[in-house]
């Protein structure tokens, strides 16, 4: 019984959201935010890198304004990468990013960090893959969709 709450564990990418928020929090970063109508579970988080539509893990609704948020992805596939950053929509959910990776977490956790050229604005996501990059290698990486969004349940403005 033991073996299979470890096995479990370390096979599940999360357990809750609220314990996702918890576990990565260090890594959230405020960013404007412009709900969709009420009942859809998109956001649109303005980014100096441009608008990202993303799924609001969270169950309280929420309203437009400044709002706390870790940005997380599956990684369909990464290579090494450019030291040029970018982020590109691709449609239907996907994105694909080149940036450095700040940290490796806990397998299969790595922070991803785009900075824009000629600025301070940064860009954190908390991505996942079966296989992660090592710290301060630059990447270019394929998310799987949807693109998600983690806030703390307590934050609705």
């Amino acid at each position: 019984m033991m073996g299979d709450m470890v096995a479990r564990s370390k096979s599940t990418l999360e357990d809750a959201p609220e314990y996702f928020w918890e576990r990565f929090s260090a890594y959230a970063q405020t960013w404007p935010v412009s709900p969709e109508p009420l009942g859809s579970p998109v956001l649109e988080v303005l980014t100096p890198w441009g608008p990202l539509f993303v799924f609001d893990r969270s169950l309280l609704p929420i309203r437009a304004g400044q709002t706390p948020l870790i940005l997380h992805g599956q990684v369909e596939s990464w290579q090494a990468g450019p030291n040029t950053p970018a982020l590109q929509h691709q449609g239907g959910g996907r994105y694909r990013l080149v940036g450095q990776v700040e940290a490796v977490l806990d397998i299969p956790f790595f922070v991803l960090q785009l900075t824009q050229p000629k600025s301070e604005a940064g860009l954190r996501l908390v991505l996942a893959a079966s296989e992660p990059p090592s710290a301060g290698q630059w990447v270019e990486v394929h998310l799987k969709p949807p693109l998600m969004a983690f806030r703390p349940d307590t934050y609705t403005r």
